[in-house]
């Protein structure tokens, strides 16, 4: 092997590792953006999941009265 092709040799070498530890970087944003994204979206949605859950006794109790006072009301003459 001649010196201009060990250098271009080792030339692509050190653009292939190059090339190789940028990938590497953008695979890993890519990931943590992933991850980020996903925690966003339990941030988002939980608390409306946890006060449906907490509150549907409430709800239904509201609903209960408002059925209760409604029939009250159509059972009245006009």
């Amino acid at each position: 092997m001649n010196p201009e092709e060990r250098h271009l040799l080792e030339r692509s070498v050190k653009l292939a590792q190059e090339n190789n530890e940028m990938l590497r970087s953008i695979q890993a944003r890519a990931r943590r953006q992933t991850i980020y994204g996903f925690i966003k979206l339990v941030i988002v949605i939980l608390p409306f999941v946890l006060g449906y859950i907490f509150l549907q006794p409430y709800f239904d109790d509201v609903l209960r009265n408002y059925n209760s006072v409604r029939e009250l009301f159509d059972s009245m003459p006009r």
